[in-house]
């Protein structure tokens, strides 16, 4: 994996954790945010990693 794809991917990664923070901090501790977005990334990870 690249510098820069790493990078991003960790970028993407602390956004989506600021997002969930922001919205537990206005919505309450037990406010589940759904998966969908971070399953995405987490997939875009496991794709860059396994290609050549």
């Amino acid at each position: 994996m690249s510098d820069s794809t790493a990078a991003d991917l960790e970028c993407e990664l602390a956004m989506l954790a600021y997002v969930r923070d922001r919205l537990r901090a206005s919505k309450g501790e037990d406010f589940r945010v759904p998966t969908t977005s971070v399953d995405e990334v987490l997939d875009a990870l496991n794709s860059i990693e396994r290609s050549p």
